[in-house]
């Protein structure tokens, strides 16, 4: 009996089990949502504006004709008024009859139960009718009836009807209505055609620019919108996408250029160490001096890389926007001070001045300012020979904290001045690899300045030295926007 239950118990869970996948299942099957048809957008405007176009034709039409109808109106009620009331005015029955029966118009004198008492052209039998206006077809004419009461004294009334023949009037109406319908038929039809045609042509532009985005890849950044053709707002657009390009293929290029050049800075390094790692691996277990130099080489090439990853990596946050200052309030004339100071005891052999105004302080990241003023120091004394002089001087100028870097060295021809903070650029004649450096020191340089609001002015003469003036704001209490950034990129230069 247990065992009777048990596989009863078993075989219903196994129902429920195989139940809930299906319901599982059923849940969990996509829904699919159908995509909303898309619709031109020229498609729309020549709808908009055909849809206003019968609004208005349609008002228009309604108007003409009901002006039309009103005027007939007006004109039949004054040509029945003299004749209507000259008969009104009698008195007896018997002179309305006779006054009809001579009358020029189409006249009918009925009683209350519209038989017919006179008519002026012979009409012997009227419709009872409700109304104070209505129509009759006479032969091939269609009349319309204006009708008058007339009470006696004793109780008696008569009904006097007015004819008049509207069948010209009405084929105008038609023929105004037949040559309104074709007229409206044909503006409607040129409308859709020629002005769905302008339109497309006016948004041409749209639909070259979604062909071309779709078709743009890194192959092919030098795709532009054609502008010659335009001569509206969209020529703006256009404009503004191509512009949009540039940058991009810039940016793309730079940063193609970028990867190049650090690609072939780590080439030198790691191809030296492979060298002296296959060397080690041929002589140096037994010859202890190819050891040593190998080991000092490794060493030597592997801060090298370091030292470029480092740089590599600065410039990254920086252009990521992550870069972090740590900024505080300190004495910017004691860390020019110690910064000559420093240079000094790397006994170059040059001959450092130093011209310092005390009590200049700043608000901004210590460390990263006397990393940027290094650099330029470094590149005064790599390209000065060890005769020469390096001068540092800060004083004020201007409202702001002026801190200068000169040397008596070989100088910058005129025509690099303009790229030496660009990335991994060397002048040929001064820059040769046995020197050193990647070509990244200035770069950081320029970076760390305007990460500070400042700004950076060089003057160079070839064989007479070179002189960076970096310019610093005096009242640093809170770090520029990148508009700023962005505005301070290009510093001045100038030559010597």
């Amino acid at each position: 009996m247990k065992a009777r239950n048990n596989d009863e118990i078993s075989i219903v869970t196994r129902k429920n089990k195989a139940s809930g996948e299906k319901a599982e299942s059923k849940r969990a099957k996509p829904q699919v949502i159908a995509e909303k048809p898309r619709v031109s957008l020229a498609s729309k405007i020549s709808s908009s504006y055909s849809r206003m176009f019968i609004t208005w034709m349609s008002i228009f039409y309604v108007v003409v004709l009901f002006t039309m109808v009103l005027f007939n109106a007006i004109t039949i009620a004054n040509d029945a008024r003299p004749h209507t009331e000259r008969v009104t005015a009698l008195s007896t029955q018997e002179e309305m009859v006779s006054d009809v029966m001579s009358a020029d118009t189409r006249l009918v004198l009925v009683d209350e139960e519209y038989h017919v008492l006179a008519s002026s052209f012979g009409k012997e039998t009227v419709k009872a009718r409700k109304f104070f206006v209505g129509f009759e077809t006479i032969g091939k004419s269609i009349f319309t009836t204006l009708s008058t009461k007339i009470n006696f004294p004793d109780g008696r009334r008569l009904i006097l009807l007015y004819y008049h023949d509207i069948t010209l009037e009405l084929t105008q109406l038609v023929l105004v209505a037949v040559i309104g319908l074709v007229v409206f038929v044909v503006a409607m039809a040129f409308l859709f055609f020629r002005g769905h045609m302008i339109t497309r042509k006016a948004f041409a532009i749209v639909d070259e620019m979604v062909i071309k985005a779709d078709n743009i890849s890194s192959q092919n950044l030098n795709l532009r919108l054609n502008v010659s053709d335009s001569s509206d707002e969209l020529v703006e657009f256009a404009l503004t996408f191509n512009k949009m390009m540039d940058r991009i293929e810039r940016s793309y290029e730079k940063q193609n250029q970028f990867v190049s050049d650090a690609s072939h800075e780590l080439r030198t390094p790691i191809s030296v160490i492979q060298g002296y790692a296959r060397m080690l691996e041929r002589w140096g277990k037994d010859d202890k001096e190819i050891l040593e130099e190998s080991i000092s080489a490794i060493n030597k090439e592997s801060k090298n890389m370091q030292d470029l990853v480092d740089k590599l990596l600065f410039i990254a946050r920086n252009d990521k926007d992550s870069l972090v200052l740590v900024k505080e309030k300190f004495d910017l004339s004691s860390l020019v001070s110690e910064l000559a100071k420093e240079t000094k005891m790397l006994e170059t052999g040059h001959e450092i001045r130093c011209f310092v105004d005390p009590n200049i302080t700043l608000f901004g990241d210590p460390n990263r300012i006397k990393q940027a003023l290094r650099i330029f120091a470094d590149n005064a004394l790599k390209y000065t020979p060890p005769d020469g002089a390096v001068t540092f001087r800060l004083e004020v100028e201007d409202g702001q904290a002026m801190v200068v870097v000169k040397d008596s060295g070989i100088g910058i021809p005129e025509k690099d001045l303009a790229n030496i903070f660009d990335r991994f650029y060397r002048v040929d004649a001064a820059r040769v690899r046995h020197q050193g450096g990647h070509g990244l020191g200035l770069s950081i340089a320029r970076i760390i300045i305007l990460r500070h609001g400042g700004r950076i002015k060089v003057a160079s003469k070839e064989n007479e030295g070179t002189r960076f003036s970096i310019f610093l704001p005096l009242d640093q209490h809170h770090e520029p926007p990148e508009a700023e950034h962005e505005h301070e990129a290009s510093p001045k230069i100038s030559p010597a």
